[in-house]
C-alpha cells in the first residue's frame, strides 16, 4: 500500500512539474517589462504597418514624432497618423519604440505565421550601461535590425536571438518581446 500511495505521488508531482514548466517556457519569450500601445484604425497605415500585420516577411517600426504616430517599413517607406484624444487615455508604454511585423518562418507553437512585437531598444545597451539606442533596419536584409552602438544584429526570424556581433563573454540578449494581439481592424500590445 505504501508504494502504491508513494508511486501515485511522485505521478502527481510530476504531473504538476509538466504544467509548470510549460508556463515557465511560454513565460520566457515576453519580456517582464511593462507596455502598452493601442492603434486603430491599422488600415490608416497602409504602407507599412498593415502589410506587418498581414504578410509574412513584412516589418514596421513604430514611433512617436511629436504629435503623430510615424510607421516606418525597411524599405523606406513611411505612414504617419495623429495622436488623438482617445490615444492619449490610452497612454502608449515602450523604452525605444515598437518593432512589429511577421515572420517568414510560421510558428510551430501555432502552426502559422504569427504576428509578434518587439521593443526597438538594444537590450544590451540597455542592460549593460543604461544606454536606450533604438536598433535599424539592416539595409541588406529585412528581417533583420542593428544595433549602431554595439554592433549586434538582431534575427527577427529567429526570436530576435543576436544573428552576428555577439561579444564573446556577454550575455547577447535577444530584443524584449511584448505581448500582442491584432484583430477588427485593432492592434494592441500589452505586457
Amino acid at each position: 500500500m505504501k508504494r502504491l500511495h508513494t508511486a501515485l505521488l511522485l505521478a502527481a508531482i510530476t504531473v504538476a512539474t509538466a504544467f509548470t514548466a510549460c508556463d515557465t517556457d511560454a513565460d520566457y519569450i515576453y519580456s517582464s517589462r511593462r507596455a502598452f500601445f493601442r492603434f486603430t484604425p491599422v488600415t490608416a497605415a497602409p504602407k507599412t504597418l498593415f502589410p506587418a500585420l498581414n504578410s509574412p516577411g513584412e516589418w514596421c517600426s513604430v514611433s512617436v514624432d511629436g504629435t503623430h504616430y510615424r510607421f516606418s517599413a525597411p524599405n523606406g517607406q513611411t505612414d504617419s497618423y495623429p495622436i488623438n484624444a482617445s490615444d492619449q487615455y490610452y497612454a502608449r508604454q515602450w523604452v525605444s519604440g515598437l518593432l512589429v511585423g511577421t515572420p517568414s518562418v510560421p510558428s510551430l507553437s501555432t502552426n502559422g505565421f504569427e504576428v509578434v512585437c518587439y521593443d526597438l531598444v538594444c537590450p544590451n545597451c540597455m542592460e549593460a550601461d543604461a544606454v536606450t539606442r533604438a536598433v535599424k533596419f539592416s539595409s541588406e536584409q529585412h528581417e533583420s535590425v542593428t544595433c549602431s552602438r554595439c554592433g549586434r544584429v538582431y534575427n527577427l526570424q529567429n526570436q530576435a536571438e543576436v544573428l552576428a556581433g555577439a561579444i564573446e563573454g556577454e550575455p547577447n540578449r535577444p530584443l524584449l518581446r511584448y505581448r500582442c494581439s491584432y484583430a477588427n481592424d485593432v492592434f494592441v500590445v500589452q505586457n
